[in-house]
């Protein structure tokens, strides 16, 4: 009964012509209509591919000839004659493709592809003469002796009657030539095709290698803040802060099912980067009260640039722990968002004791998570500078990174005016 369940289950989909199939030594199918990408986007199997360009390159070789034809025997004898001539050339190199793909799935070299390909066109050329031979006459046969058409057909008749049956030398080697010629361009544009596969597993394999290394950056991050968080949580509990810690709960909650919904985004838009940092900015508070001051402000023309996922919270992380909490009346940081003609700049700064006297600055997993995806993500086009703020006491950590909106955003002029930045006190 599991037997012919399972028959059932594979001979359904290849009656109903859904997949195209071939058995193998198991009894199960695999499938081998390799589907190919083209450049416009549209994807293509190689199975129609090969009709496309096989039956269009024959056929506009016989109509090229037969135009030529025309003007000494006539249309319809030149017609015929290259159907003929077309329709035996077609059949032949159908059947030199079975045997080129049983080598080229063999695994043979060039070299002994480039034998097969010669020998197999020697060989074929005087099939080809003589079926063509054969067929022309018996077509003729069959249509010069029609009412009205003798005179027509006349000169054709006494043409194929003086052709012999073994193939002439000239005949032989405009015939090996062709079929050489379609050999090449078989090999030449399954050649091209396999790059291209190789180029597109290898553009695949390269991305998902980036993304889990991304996933992998970011999953870093979690636990490292919600280890903070929670110590936090249970702080507050301890001083019998009950009501800031439920509303800690409740907003750490929010926090991570936000990170929860974007976890399979690299790249967010920059108002939905600053919900999280404004997220995080509350648990600080909820936590430190009036010792922790912060504030954030970004040019609206950058609300819908895209920046990478939780970028910005370990920064803030970084200066909240390093910067804010090592003084002791507490500190303030600023968080800025900024275009600059086509770049986009980030900066997350405290005044915190900065390097210190001794030029050191424990800069944690943070930091240095955020420049390796930025590294991942932009390469050479994006980059971050850390040091002492530019006035006064403090640190700062800023953020380069092209200027890109997603795709359908309306494009907004690099130049906005200062009155309409608009600054949030968290």
């Amino acid at each position: 009964m599991g037997d012919t369940r399972g028959r059932a289950l594979h001979s359904f989909p290849r009656r109903r012509g859904l997949l195209p199939c071939r058995p193998h030594a198991d009894g199960t199918y695999i499938n081998t209509d390799n589907p190919i990408t083209l450049a416009s986007g549209r994807t293509i199997s190689k199975a129609t591919l090969f009709k496309a360009l096989h039956y269009g390159g024959w056929f506009g070789l016989g109509a090229f000839i037969c135009a030529f034809n025309i003007t000494d025997i006539g249309l319809f004898p030149s017609l015929l004659e290259e159907f003929v001539w077309v329709g035996v050339g077609a059949a032949l190199t159908l059947g030199f493709r079975k045997i080129y793909r049983r080598a080229r799935a063999a695994g043979w070299s060039y070299t002994s592809l480039a034998i097969l390909a010669l020998g197999s066109s020697m060989l074929a050329a005087p099939i080809w003469y003589v079926l063509y031979v054969a067929l022309l006459r018996a077509g003729l046969a069959g249509v010069a002796y029609w009412p009205g058409l003798h005179a027509m057909f006349a000169h054709e008749v006494r043409e194929v009657a003086t052709l012999r049956w073994w193939i002439p030398l000239g005949y032989w080697n405009m015939f090996v030539s062709i079929l050489l010629t379609w050999s090449s361009m078989y090999f030449g544009v399954n050649a091209m095709l396999d790059l291209e596969n190789e180029r597109a597993r290898s553009v695949r394999a390269l991305k998902l290698a980036d993304s889990a290394r991304l996933r992998a950056l970011q999953s870093q991050l979690n636990p490292h803040f919600l280890f903070n968080a929670l110590n936090g949580i249970a702080t507050l509990i301890r001083e019998s802060e009950r009501t800031r810690a439920a509303d800690m709960v409740d907003t750490l909650g929010d926090f991570l099912r936000s990170t929860l919904q974007t976890l399979d985004s690299p790249e967010i838009p920059v108002r939905e980067e600053l919900a999280f940092v404004e997220q995080y900015l509350r648990i600080q508070r909820l936590r430190f009260g009036s010792y922790f001051r912060a504030s954030v402000e970004a040019d609206p023309e950058t609300y819908d640039a895209l920046v990478p996922t939780l970028i910005l919270q370990p920064l803030v992380e970084n200066a909240v722990r390093h910067g804010v909490l090592e003084r002791e009346k507490g500190g303030a940081l600023s968080v800025s968002i900024r275009r600059f003609d086509e770049v986009l700049v980030m900066t997350v700064e405290d005044d915190g004791p900065g390097l210190g006297d001794g030029g050191a600055q424990p800069y944690g997993v943070g930091l240095k998570n955020s420049a390796e995806r930025l590294a991942a993500l932009y390469g050479d086009d994006a980059h971050m500078s850390v040091g002492p703020r530019p006035y006064g006491r403090g640190f700062a950590v800023i953020v380069f990174l092209p200027f890109r909106q997603a795709p359908g955003t309306p494009a907004i002029p690099a130049a906005a005016p200062a009155a309409e930045r608009v600054a949030v006190a968290v």
